[in-house]
Parts: C-alpha cells; sequence; structure tokens
C-alpha cells in the first residue's frame, strides 16, 4: 500500500491545483510501411482509419476472448506511426502485430531508446506549457501531437488523459535528457517533480487501470472501464465478436470499482457480499484526500455505489464502502 512521506505531499497537491512534473518510463514502437494505420485498426477496438498526420488515438489491443494485451496510443506521422504502450510489453506488442501482419506493407520496429519523456501534470499545465514554448497551448485534441520547442530543443507534445484535469506527454530525442533534467531542476522551487508513489496515489484516485494489475489479460475492455477506447460501428477486429456479444446482451461480468475504507486495505483481499465471494482488490493506497482508497474488481450485480462489503485477506477482514470512479 503506497503512503506518500511528508516531503511529497506538495507535489501530491501541486498536480491537483496547480502544475506538477513526473519523468515516465516511456515505451515507444515504430510502425512504418502504406498499411500501417490499416493493420492496427483491424486488430484494436477504436477507429483509426481516419487518422492524419499529427492526429492520434488510444485504442485497445484484445486477443481472440476480447481480453486486453495493451491499451496503445497511436500517433500518425507523415510516413510513420509511433505506438505509445506499457513499459515493458514492447515485445509481447510487436509479437502480437507481427502474428497478424502477413502480406500487409507494415514494419515494426523497437524506438523506446530514441525517446525521453516529461509529463506536466495539473490545471496549470497549459499555462506552463504556454510560458516555456512561447506559443499559446490551449487546443490540442486528446492523442493529437504538434511539435513545439521547449527548453531550447524541438519535442513532440501529446495530449494524454489526465489524473488532475490536464495532462501532457513531451517527448524528447534521448540526446536531449540532460538537457531537460537541467531544466526541471531550475523549476522545481515553483514546479515540483513528483515521484511514481506520488503518481500512484493520483492514478488511483482517477480510477485509472494499470498495466498488469488492472488491465491485463484476465479482464476485456469493457469490464476495465474502457469502454470509450471501444468503437461498435467500425469493422472486424481480433475479439470484436466477443466484446459486442458481452455489450449486446448486457454480460458484462466484473466492474472495475473504488473502495473506501477506515482501514488499511490489502491488494489481493477477497471481496464478500454476505458469504459469497464476488471480487477481488487490485490496488490500494492512502490517499491525503480521500484516505483509504483501493481498486478492485467485483461482479456486475453488486458493483453499487455506496454498497458495503467485507475484504478478506487471511485472518483479517474489514468492511468497505464501493465508490464510483474516479473518487470524489
Amino acid at each position: 500500500m503506497t503512503h506518500l512521506a511528508a516531503e511529497h505531499l506538495a507535489g501530491y497537491h501541486a498536480a491537483k491545483n496547480a502544475v506538477a512534473l513526473y519523468f515516465p518510463e516511456c515505451a515507444v514502437l515504430r510502425t512504418r510501411g502504406a498499411d500501417r494505420i490499416d493493420l492496427l485498426n483491424r486488430l484494436s477496438t477504436n477507429e483509426l482509419k481516419n487518422l492524419q498526420p499529427h492526429h492520434g488515438a488510444r485504442t485497445v489491443l484484445t486477443n481472440e476472448k476480447g481480453r486486453i494485451i495493451d491499451v496503445l496510443t497511436v500517433l500518425a506521422g507523415i510516413d510513420e506511426a509511433l505506438l505509445l504502450c506499457a513499459p515493458g510489453n514492447q515485445s509481447p506488442v510487436m509479437q502480437w502485430l507481427r502474428k497478424y501482419t502477413i502480406m500487409d506493407d507494415c514494419k515494426i520496429s523497437e524506438a523506446s531508446a530514441e525517446y525521453f519523456g516529461l509529463e506536466i501534470n495539473g490545471p496549470e499545465s497549459t499555462d506552463l506549457l504556454s510560458s516555456l514554448a512561447g506559443e499559446v497551448i490551449l487546443d490540442l485534441p486528446m492523442s493529437h501531437w504538434q511539435m513545439i520547442t521547449l527548453f531550447g530543443v524541438p519535442a513532440r507534445l501529446i495530449r494524454q488523459p489526465a489524473l488532475c484535469e490536464f495532462s501532457f506527454l513531451v517527448l524528447f530525442d534521448a540526446a536531449s535528457k540532460d538537457i531537460v533534467t537541467s531544466a526541471s531542476q531550475a523549476l522545481s522551487e515553483s514546479v515540483p517533480t513528483i515521484n511514481s508513489s506520488t503518481l500512484e496515489v493520483l492514478r488511483i484516485e482517477a480510477g485509472s487501470g494499470k498495466f498488469g494489475v488492472e488491465l491485463t489479460d484476465a479482464y476485456n475492455p469493457l469490464e476495465a472501464g474502457l469502454l470509450h477506447l471501444v468503437n461498435f460501428k467500425k469493422g472486424c477486429y481480433i475479439g470484436q465478436e466477443v466484446i459486442a456479444r458481452i455489450d449486446s446482451y448486457n454480460k458484462v461480468k466484473q466492474r472495475l470499482m473504488g473502495f473506501v475504507s477506515s482501514d488499511e486495505m490489502f491488494i489481493g483481499s477477497e471481496i464478500f457480499v454476505d458469504d459469497t465471494l464476488v471480487g477481488i482488490i487490485t490496488c490500494s493506497t492512502h490517499s491525503p484526500d480521500f484516505g483509504n482508497i483501493a481498486l478492485g474488481y467485483i461482479r456486475g450485480e453488486y458493483a453499487h455505489q455506496h454498497s458495503m462489503v467485507r475484504l478478506k485477506s487471511g485472518d483479517r477482514e474489514l468492511r468497505a464502502e464501493i465508490r464510483q470512479l474516479p473518487f470524489e
């Protein structure tokens, strides 16, 4: 369970109320070839075929059972498309895409080492970006990107789903790492840099699933709260029939929900209603704003806001209240 040390509270509050920086681990794949967008469109849940250069979209790679392989951000360029995937999952994603690249003109390669990332998070993100870049950054649509100059070096600016109102990922060439880190440190008195523990608290508060935790091949996109990344009007993709059937017959078996308790909740705790096992806790933290909170999957018929459940971990048992996500 994550507890924020006192020295990290300033960064937490800055991310929620002003602006804070974070250095993420970036996993980047490069696709080239005339069929690159068509292939990605045929293998994932969202509509990608109309992407133009500087456009982007998030989409879910699913297997034949409609289960999650990864959530990708596709960044369309003139002669290539970059794919942002979960760190450490590059090889499985490449293998999956290559498995279905038969007659398609599409080459996929690992490109993570070429890039260095900086996240800018918080409600004042656009103000900071506009000041640093010397141009107004206001109307960049979700997952779209543009080239900017930041800290004197060119970079790719991407709008991404926010844990705290606004969030941007800036991708620099790896050679710019020292320049970027030094410039970020120079801003530290007014713009703190948060660590991974702080980001984890913000992630859980936002109800955002994490690869390998909530986003695994044990769950499908509808269970994981990724309905907005599924286009039900597009043509077939791998797993499409299963996902469409689940939606049509309202057969979502379990749902990702939030939980609050007066006691610390343990990862892996089993969720019970009366004596019936109905789910499992996937992650937990102590939030400065919301107290002890957790995410977990619970069977759909029991996923009701403010209902009470029992959590059991070994001989330990406690009560928790179900909450809709994000926590408010």
